[in-house]
């Protein structure tokens, strides 16, 4: 028998609730509040059409909020219900070769990466049965540092989206050094995008990038805000490289910065003097949304 994990987002509404400020947002903003109450109906709405579509076909499911310890078990399906921040999520626990299904729950959710929403949940979970459900590899990287006062060190949690190296203080300047096809430069800006194809559309595509296909195997490279003297000649400032060939690096010089995984998914503490490779990671299996027919 299939069986189902479901990877749900608690919505803003309940997040409100648990920090028991729900009166407090609805004295300050009342649109605000119907908002949120507009997008948590509809993500439960949602999920109760999942719920019924994976009954009918005889799926067995758990679930899970995003956020939580996986369910104990073997699944054969991952379904990640919220928007693209609960698939990236959903992401990092996922056997290598499982499919992730993703599902918009609301009109307030980001679906770029979702297979589907509330319109067509029944068919995209039909589709997955019968086997006629498509599907795109999406490329991750993984973070090498190697620690100026220790050894080096891997980050597990591999990118779906992209990673920010930036010091630590959002006000201070990222001082580092940048390394790429054997040119060497120092540069003060306000951080660098290390992009995946997915996230090509993502933070570095409104800061700048250049959309990718899916499938490319690059990291696209973004430098913010450099501090640029015409005599220094600085031209590393946005490009790709291949982490199977290609040996770009930063090297930190600030007292302190972070390398921030997906947003705000993991932020790593990257001292003065470490070093950082990126690396190609295991794909996941992401489902893309069925044409009609």
């Amino acid at each position: 028998m299939t069986s189902a994990l479901i990877i749900r987002k608690p919505t803003n509404l309940e997040q409100h609730q648990l920090l028991q400020a729900q009166s407090l947002v609805a004295a300050t903003d009342p649109a605000y509040l119907q908002l949120v109450t507009r997008a948590h109906d509809e993500h439960y709405a949602c999920l109760a059409l999942l719920k019924e579509s994976l009954l009918k076909h005889k799926i067995t499911f758990q679930e899970a909020t995003r956020g939580d310890h996986w369910p104990q078990g073997d699944f054969d399906v991952v379904i990640a219900l919220g928007g693209d921040g609960t698939l990236i999520t959903a992401s990092y626990g996922l056997r290598p070769g499982y499919p992730l299904i993703g599902i918009r729950s609301s009109s307030a959710s980001v679906g770029f990466l979702c297979a589907g929403d509330q319109s067509n949940v029944g068919d995209v979970i039909r589709r997955y049965v019968e086997g006629r459900l498509m599907y795109v590899e999406r490329k991750r990287l993984s973070a090498q540092i190697a620690r100026a006062a220790g050894p080096q060190e891997s980050i597990p949690t591999p990118a779906l989206n992209d990673f920010l190296f930036a010091a630590a203080s959002p006000a201070a300047t990222t001082r580092y050094h940048i390394g790429f096809q054997g040119r060497v430069e120092s540069h003060r800006s306000s951080g660098i995008w290390i992009a995946t194809a997915t996230g090509s559309t993502a933070a570095i595509g409104a800061a700048g990038g250049v959309p990718m296909d899916a499938g490319d195997q690059h990291l696209q490279f973004l430098v913010r805000e450099l501090y640029h003297r015409k005599e220094e000649g600085l031209v590393i400032t946005h490009g790709f490289a291949d982490p199977a060939h290609d040996d770009f690096w930063i090297e930190n010089h600030c007292p302190a910065a972070i390398l921030a995984l997906d947003g705000e998914k993991q932020v790593i503490k990257i001292n003065f003097g470490d070093v950082i490779r990126f690396t190609h990671a295991e794909p996941v299996r992401v489902a893309v949304r069925p044409n009609s027919d």
